[in-house]
Order: C-alpha cells, then structure tokens, then sequence
C-alpha cells in the first residue's frame, strides 16, 4: 500500500469525507496551510491517487482547481460465493463502478470453481483501473474471525480460498447476510437509519442487525444467526438443527405447495420465482401458498422485532424482497403492537456482492488515510 505523509493522509481523508474540494477549501477546513496542502495535493497526484475535476469560481473572481479521489488510484472488489450463482462487482477507490457480473453454479460443491474462473475473468478485465487494494468475499456461513488466514476456519471455507485467484491485495471475509445489511444502509432502503435489523429470506434464511451504523457480529461472529433458532418448538417435538432454515427455505416452500397441488391444476411450480408469477397471473392456490409463507416470514420477523426493537426492518432474499409478501408480513408482526416499519429491499439478490463491494471500498480507504 501507498506510504503517505500526514499531511497528505489528512487531506486524502477531507476529499473522502467531501466528495471535492479545492486546495482553498480543504486548507480551511483542517486548519494547514496552503503551500502544506498544495505539497500534499501534488504528493496525492504523483501516486494518483488524486485527480481534477474542474474548476469553480470564488467571491474574488479567481477560480480554483477541485480536487477528487483519482480514477486510476485503484479498485475495490466484492464477491458473493452464493448457494447457486456467484456474484463479483468492482468499482473504483472513488466509487464509480466498474463490472457486475454473476454466473449460476451447477452444483454446491462447484462454488468456489465458479467464484475462481469469474474472478480471474473479473480482475483482468478491471486491470486498467490501478491495483486491486482490497478484496472482500461474502460467504453463506458464520464468519468467525474475517482474517482469511484464521486457523479458526472450517476446512470448507480454507478449500475454497485455496481454489480463487487472489490478487495482492488484503483480503476480508464476511458473512453474506452481513453485506447485504451494509448495502441497504449505505445505498439501499436503510439509508440514513443508524438502527434497522435485515432480515433475508430466499434459498436459506439469515438475519443482520446495524447498530449506531455498524454491524452487531457478536462475540463469535454468530450475531443474526436466526437459522439456528429452535425449530419446531412445541410439546412432544425435539427441535431439528437449521430446522427453521429448512422450514423457510425455497425448497420446502416448493414441497410443501407441491403437496396441496391438485392434479387438475397441471404441474405444480417448480421455482419459487414461477410460484410468485402464477400468484400474480391470479392463481387462488399460488396465492394461498405465498399468504402462508408470509404469515411464516412474519413470525421469524416478530422474533427480531421481540429481541432488538430495531424499529425499522427490512425484508430482502431472493423471495423476501418480493412485494406479495409484504402484505401478509405486516399484518402477522402487527399483532405484536411493538411499533416496526418493514421495508422490503430494491436491491434484492444484488444487495450481497454490493455491501461487499462497499466493505472493500471502505477498508482501502481507511488504510490509504491511516485509519485502523
């Protein structure tokens, strides 16, 4: 990474925290003067990591040069290693983006295959951009510790670094549910909340909680885990591991609608996206099954709403962030009488890779201004 005098750290710092500025402007605001800033600005522009963008007139008539976070000083990288597609997105320290690309993955056990090959294709691609300067890579498991070296990670998660390209760069692990969360609040439904709950519903079930802006891991990094929830719990049943994950998960969705499917309605569906459609074409019996799976969804909400009183949650998955379920949602966890807004996300299945992304941006830029 650029090694970078104080000064020019704090005034890399003032652009981020800006957006641009001109040499008058940040000079006022941290107090230095303007031949220290202008020595820093130029130390910025020799490593590239500051360009112009323009130039604004001031009360005396003179104009001045603004400054902005370069184009060329290097990119970010995020990925998604998801159950069936892998997911990679790139955008500049400036936070322009640069590729999205996703690819299905045939089988679980070829994910970390797939994640390499797109990630290879990703990183040459975004070569032109200036150097990687950090990588985060979202994983559907609990994240321990995010050091990739950790010894603490499951051979599962070791394996498949082992078969991804990775560039020189500091590399972070995290939890999918955990990125998705980040990317609601920063460009998402959640923006401007410093307190909301995620809860995601799709292929698996996950929830996050954001606190003052930040992410609640816990102490093990088990934070949100409403998987693990006991599931069933009533007398005369033992709860099953992840039973609530199978429960609200897509394929039990499917069965369980497969098994009250009349023979004279043709074939069931056979995706949750096609059950959603038919219940929007105006089938009684797809829409029977998706007020059931919200009335179900509903309560996984009530028992984050019951622990955390986030007061706002927002609702996103592959299936979670379907609007016919918002209905049957609200109306199950307004039986609480615990006020809640639910939100569902715009950003959908894309909300993972993009919090990734924005981890990554915001780790390098902590790095380049001296940030721990």
């Amino acid at each position: 990474m650029t090694s970078l005098s104080t000064s020019a750290r704090a005034v890399l710092a003032e652009l981020v925290r800006r957006g641009e500025a001109t040499r008058p402007q940040v000079s006022q605001a941290l107090g230095l003067s303007k031949p220290t800033v202008s020595a820093a600005m130029s130390e910025l522009e020799e490593h590239r990591l500051v360009t112009t963008a323009g130039s604004i007139q001031g009360y005396t008539g003179r104009s001045a040069l603004l400054y902005r976070i370069g184009e060329s000083a290097g990119h970010v990288v995020g990925v998604d290693v998801g159950v069936t597609r892998v997911r990679v997105h790139t955008q500049t320290l400036s936070g322009r983006r640069l590729l999205s690309e996703s690819r299905e993955v045939a089988e679980p056990a070829a994910g970390a295959a797939t994640a390499g090959a797109l990630l290879r294709e990703t990183l040459l691609k975004a070569g032109e951009d200036g150097p990687p300067r950090q990588v985060v890579i979202a994983l559907p498991t609990v994240v321990s510790d995010r050091d990739p070296s950790a010894p603490s990670h499951i051979p599962e998660v070791r394996e498949m670094l082992k078969a991804l390209p990775l560039p020189e760069a500091p590399l972070l692990l995290e939890n999918n549910v955990n990125c998705a969360a980040l990317a609601e609040g920063n460009v998402g439904v959640a923006k401007g909340a410093s307190q909301f709950g995620y809860v995601q519903v799709g292929v698996r079930i996950g929830a996050a909680v954001v606190i003052g802006g930040r992410l609640l891991r816990g102490a093990s990094g088990w934070a949100g885990e409403v998987a693990h929830l006991p599931f069933p719990w009533a007398p005369g049943h033992s709860p099953e591991p992840e039973g609530l994950e199978r429960y609200l998960g897509a394929e039990q969705l499917l069965a369980r609608t497969a098994a009250d499917w009349p023979g004279s309605e043709g074939l069931p569906p056979g995706s949750a996206e096609e059950l959603f459609q038919r219940a929007v074409d105006g089938s009684a019996l797809a829409r029977r099954a998706v007020a059931e799976h919200a009335t179900q969804v509903g309560r996984l909400l009530m028992a984050v709403v019951s622990l955390l009183d986030p007061g706002l949650i927002v609702l996103g998955g592959g299936i979670g962030s379907n609007p016919l379920l918002l209905r049957g949602v609200q109306e199950t966890v307004s039986d609480m009488h615990i006020p809640v807004e639910i939100r569902q996300s715009d950003l959908g299945t894309r909300a993972t890779v993009e919090g990734a992304a924005a981890l990554a941006r915001e780790h390098a830029l902590q790095r380049l201004i001296g940030v721990d």
